[in-house]
């Protein structure tokens, strides 16, 4: 027999078991760790988090925002979506902005900022919390400087 591995629990288990009953990690698609907060991060979001149009977004804005934008202290260790990512996805696809891209809202910089792990931990406290609307993302992208391309 051996402790249960579950935080604080004391119970005996088998030697061949991790974890008692109560402390048992939920099956998949029913976990409620960070990345399900009242936002609904979803499987199809985890999955573009994983695709190589992210990892090349996210290595663009991680060197144009080495620093974190909260404590302006230490390196960016996080890229973070400023509107959580399902918001920011559902704003752009019900503009209709963006008619061949379904996830453009994913992707767009101007709702990106790089975060310390501490900082990313509080602001999705501060996300799970939120009420009301969330900033439109689309007002944001429209305001910011764009390139002029010259012939």
């Amino acid at each position: 027999m051996r402790i249960c591995s579950g935080a604080g629990c004391l119970r005996a288990v088998p030697d061949d078991v991790r974890f008692c009953e109560e402390c048992k990690p939920k099956p998949s698609g029913a976990h409620d760790d960070i990345r399900e907060h009242t936002t609904g991060y979803t499987e199809e979001l985890d999955d573009l988090r994983k695709a190589t149009r992210w990892q090349n977004v996210r290595a663009l804005a991680a060197s144009k925002f080495p620093v974190c934008a909260r404590c302006q202290e230490a390196l960016t260790e996080i890229i973070d979506h400023i509107v959580p990512a399902p918001v920011a996805t559902r704003q752009v696809r019900d503009s209709g902005r963006f008619p061949y891209d379904r996830y453009a809202g994913y992707y767009l910089m101007s709702n990106l900022q790089g975060l310390c792990r501490p900082c990313h931990a509080a602001k999705t406290r501060e996300d799970k919390q939120h009420l009301g609307e969330w900033p439109d993302v689309l007002a944001v992208h429209d305001a910011q400087p764009k390139k002029v391309w010259k012939s």
